[in-house]
């Protein structure tokens, strides 16, 4: 019977792909896979011990079998062709006077096709580039351009946090990500800080966000007027997770109380101190970024 295992392509990307019962695969075991009629070598992040439903879809990638020390060997010197296949690619991109930056050259495993990753700031035309690649490595070339947030994940790097980038690990499907999540969880709305090495906002601001959300619905808007213990002012600050507000009292005093101590007048003060949840600072919004 067939199960659903994770497979890791080297240098490559992570592929969903159907496996035979009968190869009893195991996490780290080394296999070649079959996807879009190509060969790739790769190994098993994991294997699916729940028993999902299987796809019927014949395109779905299947494990092949097992990778073979002569498989292992190729896939060794895949790496090295990979190299010289990423100067040749440079060459010629320089030669064409393409604004490109070019993120990764690899071949496929039976190195039947040679993939090209790249950015630039605008739509590139390639085709004299993939023919004249075509012709000196004798291989088909399939270009694509890519957003920044795709490089970072295939670049990697360290985030803040001292851990290797969410995108590059673990995190293969991008959520769509705003400012409005980073003024939810009271942040800093600071681009400087706010930013990923993409150079758009941090994936981690999506995490806990839904969690900010709903405690947020039971807390008063900055600028709301409420009744306290102490007395009446309006609400200035607030701390969602511990659910406490700052108040500053009719007589400048400021107070912090519990949520379960307020009670809302239904009242609104404007003052140009106090931001709303609903302002985003102009310089931020370029940096918000789609699922």
């Amino acid at each position: 019977m067939d199960c659903m295992v994770y497979i890791e392509i080297d240098d490559g990307p992570h592929l969903k792909c159907v496996s035979s019962a009968e190869l009893s695969l195991h996490e780290g075991d080394q296999c070649i896979v079959e996807a879009d009629k190509l060969l790739e070598f790769g190994h098993v992040a994991s294997v699916d011990e729940a028993g999902s439903v299987l796809p019927r879809d014949g395109n779905v990638p299947r494990v092949l079998r097992r990778a073979t020390l002569q498989d292992q060997a190729k896939a060794n010197e895949n790496i090295r062709m990979n190299k010289m296949a990423m100067k040749t690619c440079i060459e010629k991109a320089g030669k064409a006077n393409l604004a490109m930056r070019l993120v990764k050259v690899r071949y496929s495993f039976d190195r039947s096709v040679l993939m090209v990753l790249f950015t630039a700031d605008e739509r590139i035309d390639f085709r004299e580039m993939i023919n004249e690649l075509a012709g000196e490595l004798h291989v088909r070339v399939e270009m694509k351009q890519i957003g920044v947030r795709d490089e970072a994940g295939i670049v990697g790097g360290v985030g803040p946090c001292g851990r290797n980038l969410c995108c590059c690990s673990w995190l293969h499907h991008f959520e769509s990500i705003n400012v409005k999540m980073a003024k939810a969880q009271r942040l800093s709305l600071n681009p400087a800080t706010m930013s990923g090495m993409c150079g758009r906002l941090k994936c981690c601001l999506r995490y806990e966000y839904d969690c900010y959300r709903e405690l947020g619905k039971r807390l008063p808007r900055d600028g709301d007027i409420v009744r306290c213990p102490e007395g009446t002012g309006i609400v200035i600050d607030k701390n969602v997770l511990d659910q406490i507000v700052k108040v500053r009292l009719e007589d400048q005093r400021i107070v912090e109380c519990s949520a379960d101590n307020i009670q809302m007048t239904g009242g609104r003060r404007a003052e140009s101190h106090i931001s709303t949840e609903d302002e985003i600072p102009e310089e931020m919004k370029h940096l918000e970024r789609g699922g």
